[in-house]
């Protein structure tokens, strides 16, 4: 049996759409989600505010926990943080303790009441970096080591290569100004920190999907309409072939 010309080239299309099908589900998505998004940062410096009181205590002092969560805030929607606002706030909410510095649960409690989604990462260097290649800051608790000697509320912000990491640190630009390693940051969060810390993803709500389908479901779906197209390409082949 001789085949057409045009027959020849259905089965060259059949053979291009057998091989798209092969490839492993979603590849491109997980190459796009490994770049790092920019996140356009505002920085907050606590000394910024001289004078001004949280609890018993001063902003430069004592306000790191507030002000994290305001660079955050305005980095992530673009509008001004009230830093003196926020620490008064986490005052009067009982995130602060005069002589004992804020509570950990301070950044899950400020992101809900300015409408951020706050997402405990525990201890866990894959869920950090995944947040920052996601394009969303991750509030971190550091225990004593390069930034602090007790304790100290930093902002991881962005990748910027293998293992290397920029943050903003709201009591020291010096520190703001450079590159650290991921791997080193994440071993100098403080231990013992609870609601979800010492790392904290936080994002817009909205970013947040409200129902995820099953990955099972999602390749079921791609494999059945990758089935259709295909059998579309044969009916056409075989049509060809009985003209």
């Amino acid at each position: 049996m001789r085949i057409s010309k045009k027959a020849g080239t259905y089965i060259a299309a059949a053979c291009f759409s057998f091989m798209m099908v092969a490839q492993p589900a979603g590849v491109m998505a997980a190459q796009k989600q490994q770049q790092s998004k920019p996140l356009k940062v505002v920085y907050y410096n606590q000394a910024d505010y001289p004078g001004k009181k949280i609890g018993g205590s001063t902003i430069q002092a004592a306000g790191c926990g507030p002000t994290s969560v305001a660079v955050c805030y305005s980095s992530l929607t673009g509008k001004k943080a009230d830093v003196p606002k926020m620490c008064k706030q986490a005052y009067e909410h009982g995130w602060y303790y005069t002589g004992q510095g804020c509570t950990h649960n301070v950044i899950p409690g400020l992101s809900k009441l300015y409408g951020l989604s706050c997402k405990g990462l525990g201890y866990s260097k894959s869920a950090v970096e995944k947040a920052l290649n996601a394009g969303h800051p991750v509030v971190a608790l550091m225990g004593p080591g390069d930034f602090t000697k007790y304790g100290h509320f930093i902002v991881l912000t962005r990748m910027i290569g293998k293992d290397k990491v920029e943050v903003a640190d709201v009591g020291s630009r010096a520190n703001t100004a450079k590159t650290w390693s991921l791997s080193k940051v994440v071993s100098q969060g403080k231990e013992g920190a609870t609601a979800g810390g010492p790392f904290w993803e936080i994002s817009t709500k909205e970013e947040i999907p409200t129902k995820q389908t099953p990955k099972e479901e999602v390749y079921k779906q791609e494999i059945q309409e990758s089935h259709s197209k295909i059998n579309a390409v044969q009916s056409a082949i075989l049509k060809s072939i009985n003209d």
